[in-house]
């Protein structure tokens, strides 16, 4: 496995960061909402990481010699329609990652952890693995070799002994899983799912497209922007949210969670001081947020793209967050056992990259275009999943595409369902590349 980008170990980072949030998080449940913790998190993270996108805007403009992107633009390009997902205003689909997909999922990440213990909650984010999975199959986004197969049998038999292990844990210590608590894992898992599905289904506009030729840092201000207005959009929905639990006729723990909440408004100045807030802020949002921004729009490699990539370093977090349990918080979970399921998932993570390797194609695709269409269907092309760059050729040929897709289901649906039936294209030639070389 030869690593050929140096902005792959963000993400091992991001993931080594991340994985000290149950930990972290355990240390306030005593006395303070997990609401407060949530809203402090991603209103504080979000409004740094706003003012983080507009400085890297400023500076842009001001240092680059790329053309000049004014900061309305970044505004103005919330309100086009999101065509990867449902068609819907560029802003209401950020809305939505806030709320559904970040807020609701930490809520029961929190809960799940509150009513069960460490290793039990983590089964949660291999069981989103596992929806994820099943979700890509069904829409044919991927197809279910051997080594996928091999891939998910490793996490069920983790999941297997991670249970087994943790009632056995909780029977010991007179404090068994209950219920709700199972109930929560679920729904931390499914909003997860939403999560990671929704939110590599951002699309560019036109526009946008042009901005990027003329800047090639354009994307960095906006992808902090996107997840700024996530986060913050995420707990504005929250608070009314929290209203209506209150006036409810029966309680729940939400309800005593958002009781909670509202007493601790009188003393925040000393809880959002507390180092296990400023680690979950700092270090649990702000550095590992930008760390993969960083790394998704500088991603340069010859092999996987960042998505792929990104989906098999997951894998990092629920193991290091299981081994931290048991050697700094003192988790129930015998160490043979312990060395077992470390050893599955590092299996399953050897069985995803091979998976990911097997079915990369990398290809380049010549087209002859109609006369006059020379300067508008680039931009009409860039948008087509799979295309990574496009070269203008003089020739037979007129243009050449450099693809990346993840299988041939995916390329046949770009070459017959997405360029040929354009008008614009004449005809069509196909080079697959076996291998490249980076030189």
């Amino acid at each position: 496995m030869k690593l050929t980008n140096k902005y792959f170990f963000n993400l091992i980072i991001a993931n080594l960061l991340w994985s000290f949030i149950p930990i972290v998080a355990m240390g306030l449940f005593d006395g303070i909402s997990i609401i407060t913790i949530i809203v402090l998190r991603f209103l504080t993270s979000g409004i740094f990481l706003f003012f983080i996108a507009i400085l890297i805007a400023l500076v842009n403009n001001h240092f680059n010699k790329d053309a000049r992107i004014p900061l309305k633009e970044y505004i103005f390009n919330l309100r086009h329609k999101n065509k990867r997902f449902y068609d819907i205003r560029t802003y209401n689909y950020y809305f939505l990652i806030g709320f559904f997909g970040i807020i609701l999922h930490i809520i029961f990440f929190f809960l799940a952890l509150k009513t069960t213990s460490i290793p039990f909650t983590m089964i949660g984010i291999l069981l989103t693995i596992i929806f994820i999975a099943f979700y890509e199959k069904g829409v044919n986004y991927e197809k279910f070799d051997v080594f996928r197969i091999l891939f998910i049998l490793m996490l069920t038999v983790a999941i297997i002994i991670i249970i087994s292990v943790s009632f056995r844990g909780a029977q010991l210590s007179g404090t068994p899983i209950e219920l709700r608590g199972i109930i929560y894992l679920i729904l931390y898992s499914i909003t997860g799912s939403f999560l990671y599905i929704s939110i590599e289904r951002d699309s560019f506009s036109k526009k946008e497209l042009r901005n990027i030729n003329k800047n090639k840092y354009y994307k960095i201000p906006r992808a902090l922007l996107k997840m700024s207005i996530a986060f913050i959009s995420g707990v504005v929905i929250l608070i009314p949210v929290l209203l209506v639990i209150l006036l409810l006729p029966f309680e729940t723990d939400f309800t005593q969670e958002t009781v909670n909440f509202f007493e601790n408004l009188l003393s925040l100045n000393s809880i959002i001081f507390r180092w296990e807030i400023l680690y979950l802020i700092i270090f649990a949002t702000i550095i590992p947020y930008i760390l993969i921004f960083l790394a998704n729009v500088n991603w340069k490699t010859t092999s996987l793209t960042y998505s792929q990539w990104s989906s098999i370093l997951g894998l990092i977090d629920p193991i290091s967050t299981l081994i931290f349990a048991v050697l700094l918080s003192g988790e129930y979970f015998p160490q043979e056992y312990l060395v077992i399921v470390v050893v599955f998932l590092v299996i399953a993570v050897v069985l995803r990259y091979a998976h990911e390797v097997k079915n990369v194609i990398n290809a380049y695709i010549l087209l002859k275009v109609k006369k006059g269409c020379l300067n508008t269907i680039p931009i009409r092309i860039l948008k087509f999943y799979g295309i990574k760059e496009i070269y203008s050729l003089i020739g037979k040929f007129d243009l050449m595409l450099e693809v990346r897709v993840n299988s041939f289901k995916d390329f046949h649906y770009l070459i017959n369902r997405k360029l040929k039936p354009l008008n614009e294209i004449l005809e069509v030639e196909v080079q697959f590349v076996n291998k490249k070389e980076k030189i």
